[in-house]
């Protein structure tokens, strides 16, 4: 079962949102990817994808960036699976090894409870040469609303502590301000139909749709994406944390087409409130750490 959000689009067009994906058959392992020339009729529904698929594994990204497979793995390998309840989504270490970063629906169901508490909702990666699965404490959360399916996408982000630290992952620093239009990396662990799959892609933020008094800004962006993807990463090529992936609206999901505002994937800039939050929670567990 795949989960669907609708947004409120200004635009007046038919409007959706890129969620999670439910969490039956998660063993197939990251893989190469198999959707460079998917006809449209064989892509999801979830999927938004603009012109052709760029979404490449971390070797093929190596490659084409002229970087080691060493360098992608450090400067982008912060990145995981977020499973809660019987959904999953992307999240990823930002600021500190035991602070998660993902969208606010990720977590928490329509009505506002959480999807999971405890071992029923964790964070997992691979990192330091294994395979670490980190319970995540959804009660000590900071979001932008404990109920994003009532709110506006600005407010669909949501920072958490893991119970305890990942080892051997380098997290995401926050960057200076996205540039709009700029170059960004979409980095994400996760696809439709309940496949792990890490992959990234170089692409662009096109284009504010929405801004709020702290100053986060809603952001649409030419990236490919698909259900499973929800609270991946913006990252700048460098790999520093430039915001969160919420989303898509299209009047015309699962189907190829070129970028417009009728047919856009989107995400939300850590900033403002967003970047208090973050600092505010790697301080915490920070104080945290030392005080054991």
């Amino acid at each position: 079962m795949q989960l669907q959000r609708v947004f409120q689009s200004s635009r007046a067009l038919p409007a959706l949102c890129l969620t999670l994906v439910a969490a039956c058959n998660l063993a197939t392992p990251a893989g190469a990817l198999e959707r460079k020339n998917a006809a449209a009729g064989d892509l999801p529904s979830s999927a938004i994808i603009i012109d052709e698929d760029g979404r490449q594994t971390r070797d093929e990204y190596a490659r084409s960036k002229g970087l080691s497979a060493s360098t992608v793995s450090t400067r982008f390998g912060a990145t995981g699976l977020v499973r809660c309840g019987s959904a999953v989504g992307t999240g990823q270490l930002v600021g500190a090894s035991n602070v998660l970063v993902t969208a606010a629906h990720v977590l928490f169901a329509p009505g506002g409870e959480p999807r999971g508490t405890g071992d029923g909702c964790t964070f997992e990666i691979e990192a330091g040469g294994s395979r670490q699965v980190v319970p995540i404490d959804v009660d000590e959360v900071i979001c932008g609303a404990r109920e994003p399916y009532a709110e506006p996408a600005v407010k669909d982000w949501a920072v958490v502590p893991l119970a305890n630290a990942v080892i051997g992952a380098k997290p995401y620093m926050p960057a200076k301000a996205m540039s709009v239009p700029g170059e960004i990396v979409l980095a994400a662990a996760a696809r439709a139909g309940g496949e792990e799959n890490y992959s990234l892609q170089g692409c662009r933020a096109r284009q504010v749709t929405a801004t709020t008094p702290s100053g986060l800004r809603e952001v649409a962006i030419d990236c490919d994406a698909e259900g499973g993807v929800s609270g991946a990463a913006l990252l700048a090529p460098n790999g520093g944390f430039l915001g969160v992936y919420v989303g898509f609206r299209s009047a015309h999901p699962g189907k190829v087409g070129p970028f417009s505002m009728s047919h856009y994937n989107f995400g939300v800039t850590a900033e403002g409130s967003l970047r208090q939050a973050i600092t505010e929670m790697v301080g915490r567990n920070q104080s945290a750490s030392v005080s054991r």
